[in-house]
């Protein structure tokens, strides 16, 4: 359990989000990787207990059914699927760009993959997936593996850098240590992948009903996993600003090839620099240190062993997350049926490459797509504060292997830590996350449209119309700018609101009209975190920093309090505490 959230730590995560913070943030990025540790160990300490008490497969799209019923659980693992399906195909990209360096084939002029690099990347998504479905057992002794080499591999290179190419200068000039202003040391953590290379460490949870002793190693696995990880990156982003020879760096010209010198201390133009595409490389490779050089060879290695092994973590996420929201019922039975000899959920890791496929295609580099695969993740963790304290509510006589200390405190700077993260996404890609989450909604309406009450005809009615008028608000506001951010955002309002309305007074009287009336608060949250980001310091700027983020935290609080409120004994929590956790 520790290997894997290390493993889905240290992917790509350390080749390229060095140099994408010392862009956003130049040496201040130091703090944004101490900042987002702390955020996440917050985070893990609600994960921590919700996994001891249910230890699933792909419980993190299912832990929130148990605490406000269906449908706000269904959009939160929504958008959970989107972020771990989008780290399939950047980890892949990842590998492709590094080929680069060798193999200048992969790639076009612009940077992007070309249509021999997306074949690739394809192929390596392909022989993962077969990987995964010989089992998490094997694929547990191949990462076990992997995961040591993962770790050794970046520890050399800190110890490299600091000892045989370190320049301190690099701290002090070039506009002192924040020379982009304190507030990039927090815009800094989503656009840069920082908040991403955290995301691994709930690969405990995906891989928890396949554990020997789930109550007692999740928790552990969780804690432990991120505290060792920041520990490095932390001293990796030390060492690659100590590493950086300005005078190595250049930038592309007016014919396309990377022929200008960049300014020293322009920190902002590193991540359109020859450097970009394979940062430490690069970094060692031009030092004119033999012992660093050759080291680099090592590196074009690693390059395909760090992210391979967390593409293959992340395959298995997204193909248990599948079977998660397949066994509450969410999507039909294949999503959730085994392979009889492997005991693998085999049909969603084919759709997984499937999903994986489409994603190449729009986001041809790793720098396009970390902050939506960022912040698509981090949606779904409001859940964990929230439901570590509804659960403590109407399940307080559950085994708990680990019982956080003050639960309600824990909880809200769990749920405060996520919607900053998700908050620090800036528009309009959080314009995108949201839209893109709740674009999901009719999938649930037509799976689950027996609950609901409705029949075939009034399912496919509704759900037609909510999506063409999602995809035009979509077309028309965020990607064409014709009309005015007060017209398509009140649309999309309205939109999900008179939906839900719609399934309230369906389902008037049932348990299904609980489960809609308690997603009112992740849909309202929706509604009104955007519109601020929107009008903050990362949108249009009528609301200045630091006002924004107190805004945001203002409001964060007041939302977790209507989660809490909004949570009840759902049907399957009454079902663990009659009968146990359910065998799977």
């Amino acid at each position: 359990m520790l290997f894997l959230s290390i493993s889905g730590m240290i992917g790509s995560g350390w080749l390229f989000a060095a140099l994408a913070g010392a862009s956003y943030a130049g040496p201040a990025s130091i703090i944004s990787w101490m900042v987002a540790a702390v955020l996440f160990i917050f985070i893990g300490l609600s994960y921590a207990e919700l996994g001891s008490i249910l230890p699933f497969s792909g419980s993190l799209v299912r832990i929130d059914h148990y605490a406000h019923g269906s449908l706000s659980n269904y959009l939160l693992g929504w958008a959970y699927l989107i972020g771990t399906a989008t780290t399939v195909s950047m980890e892949a990209e990842a590998i492709i760009m590094y080929t680069n360096s060798y193999f200048p084939y992969f790639s076009t002029p612009s940077g992007y993959l070309s249509t021999l690099g997306v074949a690739a990347a394809a192929a390596l998504i392909a022989l993962f997936t077969v990987i995964q479905v010989i089992g998490v057992n094997v694929f547990g002794k191949v990462n076990t593996a992997i995961t040591i080499w993962k770790f050794i591999v970046p520890s050399l290179t800190v110890v490299l850098l600091l000892t045989l190419y370190f320049h301190p200068s690099n701290f002090t000039k070039y506009g002192g240590f924040t020379p982009l202003g304190l507030q990039a040391v927090f815009t800094a953590m989503v656009p840069s992948g920082i908040v991403w290379a955290y995301e691994g460490f709930r690969q405990a949870l995906e891989y928890a009903g396949e554990a020997e002793n789930p109550h007692r190693d999740v928790p552990l696995a969780l804690i432990l996993s991120i505290l060792i990880v920041a520990l490095l990156y932390i001293a990796l982003e030390v060492a690659f600003i100590g590493g950086v020879n300005w005078g190595k760096i250049m930038l592309k010209g007016s014919n396309g090839e990377y022929a200008i010198p960049i300014k020293p201390g322009d920190w902002g133009n590193l991540v359109y620099s020859n450097w970009a595409g394979s940062p430490f490389y690069t970094e060692l490779a031009t030092s004119g240190v033999a012992v660093l050089a050759a080291f680099a060879v090592i590196l074009l290695i690693d390059a395909w062993l760090s992210p391979a092994g967390t593409m293959g973590v992340y395959i298995g996420a997204t193909a248990r997350s599948l079977y998660g929201l397949s066994r509450q019922g969410y999507y039909p039975e294949i999503f959730s049926s085994l392979h009889r000899r492997f005991q693998t959920p085999w049909f969603s890791m084919v759709f997984t490459f499937i999903l994986a496929l489409l994603f190449l295609l729009p986001f041809p580099t790793w720098y396009q797509i970390v902050s939506i695969s960022s912040t698509a993740t981090v949606v779904n963790y409001l859940a964990g504060g929230s439901a570590l304290v509804v659960l403590r509510r109407t399940a307080p006589e559950l085994r708990r292997a680990y019982r956080v200390p003050l639960p309600w405190l824990i909880g809200l700077i769990s749920f405060v830590s996520s919607s900053m993260l998700i908050y620090l996404t800036g528009w309009p890609s959080l314009g995108y996350v949201f839209l893109v989450t709740a674009f999901g909604l009719p999938l649930m309406i037509l799976g689950y449209r027996d609950k609901l009450g409705l029949s075939l005809v009034e399912a496919s009615a509704a759900s037609l119309a909510y999506w063409v008028t999602l995809g035009l608000v979509m077309y028309l506001g965020l990607v064409s700018g014709l009309i005015g951010f007060s017209v398509y955002w009140t649309v999309f309002a309205l939109t999900v609101i008179v939906t839900l309305l719609y399934l309230y007074y369906k389902t008037r009287g049932s348990y299904a009209a609980m489960e809609v009336a308690s997603s009112s608060w992740f849909v309202g949250y929706m509604i009104v975190i955007g519109a601020l980001s929107y009008v903050g310091s990362m949108g249009e700027g009528y609301l200045k920093y630091p006002w924004d983020y107190i805004a945001a935290i203002a409001l964060s609080i007041i939302f977790f309090v209507m989660s809490v409120m909004q949570g009840f004994e759902t049907k399957e929590i009454a079902e663990v505490k009659a009968k146990g956790v359910p065998v799977e």
